[in-house]
């Protein structure tokens, strides 16, 4: 019993493909984008041209579709950094982009190590 509810946990926290749906017009010409991150990330979010797509996803692989041709502006942020970029899509082929996202970080920890190295500092000083 315990081995399932570990295999579940395990599971559930995985980061999985994300799919989603640009909102354009139907007669208006559509692409494909497809954004590769080196590792999976946390916090992911992505809008194109403004608009959000893809908000607060566990992902290494994101796919947009229905997404405008023509020069784009897609904005991401995954694990408290974030990268801004025009990109061409065309509509005869999905457009792949690679991006390496920093690693998770651990601000809250290191914060509070501080914190208290500072207080313990000062205790002994004075």
């Amino acid at each position: 019993m315990r081995f399932v509810l570990v295999l579940l946990v395990w599971i559930s926290g995985c980061a999985k493909d994300i799919h989603a749906r640009y909102p354009a017009a139907p007669d208006e010409p559509t692409s494909s984008v497809v954004l590769l991150l080196s590792q999976p990330a946390s916090d992911v979010n992505v809008a194109i041209n403004g608009i959000l797509v893809v908000e607060d996803a566990h992902t290494g692989r994101i796919v947009i579709n229905n997404a405008p041709t023509g020069n784009v502006d897609i904005v991401m942020t995954a694990n408290g950094g974030d990268k801004a970029m025009r990109v061409w899509l065309s509509s005869d082929h999905a457009t792949t982009i690679p991006l390496g996202v920093p690693d998770a970080s651990s601000g809250f920890l290191k914060s509070l190590f501080g914190t208290l190295v500072t207080i313990v500092a000062y205790s002994l000083l004075h």
